[in-house]
């Protein structure tokens, strides 16, 4: 299969191409002319799209914007005809996870890719820093029909947020930086935010860099609280700021 970036193939839809005669030597071999459809299509639907499924979900987020990422997948399949693409381009949007690091590139992905697929897209990931957060409460706030999370993404089932935040007083306490984290005014804004504004299940990662120190002390007097995961990040459990889960997430840089 020709390379083709997952980008490239959703923005541009197949060209219908004029019919090609069949020759006399292919008709009198009894070689079935080119209007009809290819074997595929008999198929039936639920078959060819867990094909679709099977060739176009990926484990990892796709970051847009981001030139020819494939993620391992087959694009190259929504590019063999218009009846594929019609298929397998909602199937692309709704079995995977976006990931956008600024709201233009949220908003304007709607109106680059098509507002008719985006609204197939179900999970998106949103990376945050505090310092942009006005940037991102006007987006994720707002309730206007031409730039807004609800408008842009109706059937949006999950949003995950990782809310890069430099709150954490390094000078400090670590176990008093630990038990207030949940107080930090830039992050009971987003949540504030974010309450009623969208019918998706919303997780905030709340990440502090912390030094050496801190992270082990922190580990070792909040074993039963914190879960270190495979990259060595320790996470807390989820809790509620204005009814909108939120959990730590503490890494060390080495």
């Amino acid at each position: 299969m020709s390379y083709v970036s997952t980008a490239d193939a959703l923005a541009t839809p197949p060209q219908e191409t004029p019919p090609v005669p069949p020759t006399h030597s292919e008709t009198s071999k009894g070689i079935p002319d080119r209007h009809n459809p290819s074997p595929f299509f008999r198929l039936p639907r639920e078959l060819r799209d867990k094909i679709y499924a099977y060739a176009l979900t990926s484990s990892q987020p796709f970051i847009w914007p981001s030139e020819h990422s494939t993620h391992g997948l087959h694009p190259a399949l929504l590019a063999t005809s218009k009846a594929a693409y019609k298929e397998a381009a909602p199937i692309l949007y709704s079995h995977n996870k976006f990931m956008f690091s600024h709201p233009s590139d949220a908003n304007m992905f709607v109106h680059i890719m098509s507002r008719e697929h985006a609204a197939a897209i179900t999970n998106i990931c949103l990376r945050i820093r505090d310092r942009d957060l006005r940037l991102w409460t006007g987006y994720l706030g707002s309730t206007t029909s031409f730039r807004s999370l609800r408008a842009d993404m109706p059937s949006l089932k999950m949003l995950w947020i990782f809310f890069r935040s430099t709150a954490w007083n390094h000078l400090s306490d670590p176990v008093e930086n630990f038990r207030h984290w949940q107080s930090e005014p830039k992050l009971k804004d987003l949540c504030m935010n974010l309450e009623g504004r969208t019918d998706a299940e919303v997780r905030v990662i709340c990440c502090h860099r912390v030094n050496r120190v801190h992270f082990e002390h922190l580990k070792q007097e909040f074993a039963k609280e914190l879960v270190v995961d495979p990259e060595g990040d320790a996470r807390s459990a989820f809790g509620k700021i204005c009814e909108v889960n939120v959990a730590l997430e503490l890494s060390c840089p080495e």
